[in-house]
């Protein structure tokens, strides 16, 4: 077997003739006399075409189908409420910053058009608490 790769790879150096491809042949065969190349030839067909076959997985980006109807039918009622619910229930979500005022006339200041909540309240301004330096 050593001297077999030992010309192999002198055959491979040299160029491959067609006396040496009986001689790779017989290397991939091995020990035990049997074709090893048919049967990877024949995994990797089977596993390709596994995966390229036709009606095992629908088109297009979805999770697979669940097996049992009933666990797939809870699954696309979860997803749906899922999607269905408002983000505003969230506990971190913002919530809107009530007017000072009504109508359009600043009370304090008479200013007419203006913002409705005083920006520089306490010497900075903040806008729903947060500071900002220019």
């Amino acid at each position: 077997m050593v001297s077999a790769l030992a010309s192999l790879t002198s055959a491979t150096s040299t160029g491959i003739r067609a006396g040496s491809r009986s001689l790779l042949a017989a290397v991939a065969r091995g020990s035990s006399g049997a074709s090893l190349a048919p049967a990877v030839s024949t995994a990797s067909t089977a596993f390709m075409r596994s995966y390229s076959a036709k009606g095992l997985r629908p088109r297009g980006p979805a999770p697979i189908p669940l097996e049992s109807a009933e666990d797939q039918a809870e699954f696309e009622q979860l997803v749906k409420d899922a999607q269905s619910a408002p983000a505003t229930n969230h506990p971190d979500a913002s919530t809107p910053v009530p007017d000072e005022f009504q109508g359009d006339t600043n009370p304090t200041t008479g200013e007419v058009g203006g913002p409705k909540r005083e920006p520089v309240r306490f010497g900075d301004w903040s806008f729903k608490g947060r500071v900002t330096d220019f």
